[in-house]
């Protein structure tokens, strides 16, 4: 066994710290003490680590600085993010801790930067004549609307999106051929669908928007990859995922799959943008089959979880990348596939966790 060592993990009520707190107990390797760090004093699984404190917004100037000093006070080893909007304060502060000794998995503030912002990725990418969408950058209301004619939303499906945000949020998508009778009647509602004259009044409410991207809808196959990478931007380890059902940026069923393809983009991609650490990555395929990238997260993804089921544990990798030690070689498990449904827990006034009603394995004896 290695050495023991404390992880600090961030977003304790993330829809990913569940599995994520999971892959770091079961490593096979080391016994891993997590302090687990939300903004919610309720977090969903305050009651899973082994210490649980609240911190600031990362929108909070204090933000890093209590990182910082709650990392000192529990001899943290590493730092793990993985709430997107905490990256880039920690990227910036990340020289104060590793000056106590203290790792940071996130890169560097150039880098990140660039996976942040989905206008600026999908760029780079097209001029690096790797495969996008076809889309367009919009700066004003008046440019998202002529880009979506131009793009032709009369006749095809076209997303709306905020060059920067996360978890489907500033994200819409008009479709000329949707019934509104049907998706009323038939349908659970879901704020993805907008017609175009509702997105231009949500947007013309202000003088000024942040940065857009219209983008054409893809017909095909929804992948997802999980990688590690060095400073180099070499992959030590990679992942792909084919997810036929997402609800909200939620993956609720994918598998583990051989999709040559879809790695060597990822490759491509972390070697020219010099992306390190864990890093999530989605596709989807044009109807000729090809893959082409919708963005990234510098971060670890909420499926993540899936890969270590498989023989890949990406958390862990990420913890062990931090303390300098070397990644071991993998051997995927393809068809390995996880089916989210929902499951309750339950905690008292203190976020003790309690058992309701006991197993019935138990009963029986």
């Amino acid at each position: 066994m290695k050495r023991p060592c404390t992880v600090l993990m961030t977003g304790a009520g993330a829809p990913g710290a569940y599995g994520i707190i999971q892959c770091l107990r079961f490593n096979g390797e080391r016994d891993i003490r997590i302090v687990g760090v939300d903004m919610n004093p309720a977090a969903g699984c305050r009651d899973m680590v082994d210490v649980f404190r609240t911190v600031p917004p990362a929108s909070d100037a204090r933000f890093p600085e209590e990182i910082l000093r709650i990392s000192r006070e529990e001899a943290v080893d590493v730092v793990l993010p993985i709430v997107t909007r905490e990256l880039m304060p920690l990227a910036k502060a990340k020289p104060a801790f590793v000056e106590k000794g203290i790792a940071v998995c996130v890169m560097d503030p150039e880098p990140l930067a660039l996976a942040n912002d989905k206008a600026a990725l999908l760029s780079f990418c097209r001029d690096q004549g790797l495969p996008t969408p076809e889309f367009r950058v919009a700066d004003t209301a008046d440019e998202v609307e002529r880009a979506l004619d131009e793009m032709g939303c009369d006749r095809r499906a076209l997303y709306v999106k905020a060059a920067q945000g996360n978890g489907s949020r500033g994200v819409r998508y008009v479709d000329p051929l949707v019934s509104r009778f049907d998706r009323f009647f038939n349908e659970k509602p879901d704020s993805a669908f907008m017609s175009k004259e509702d997105i231009m009044l949500a947007l013309r409410e202000r003088d000024a928007i942040p940065r857009m991207l219209v983008m054409e809808a893809l017909p095909g196959v929804e992948y997802s990859a999980d990688i590690v990478a060095d400073e180099e931007g070499n992959i030590l380890c990679s992942a792909v995922r084919k997810s036929p059902v997402v609800r909200s940026s939620i993956t609720l069923e994918s598998t583990v799959v051989d999709e040559p393809s879809v790695a060597s983009l990822c490759a491509q991609i972390v070697g020219r943008a010099k992306l390190t650490g864990n890093v999530g990555f989605d596709f989807r395929a044009d109807a000729q089959g090809i893959p082409r990238l919708l963005e990234v997260n510098p971060r670890l993804t909420a499926t993540v979880v899936l890969n270590a089921a498989a023989g890949a544990n990406f958390p862990y990798f990420g913890v062990k990348q931090a303390l300098g030690e070397d990644i071991p070689a993998v051997s995927l498990r393809y068809g390995v596939s996880v089916h989210r449904r929902y499951e309750e827990r339950y905690t008292d006034e203190r976020g003790k966790a309690l058992v309701p009603f006991p197993p019935k394995w138990k009963d029986r004896a």
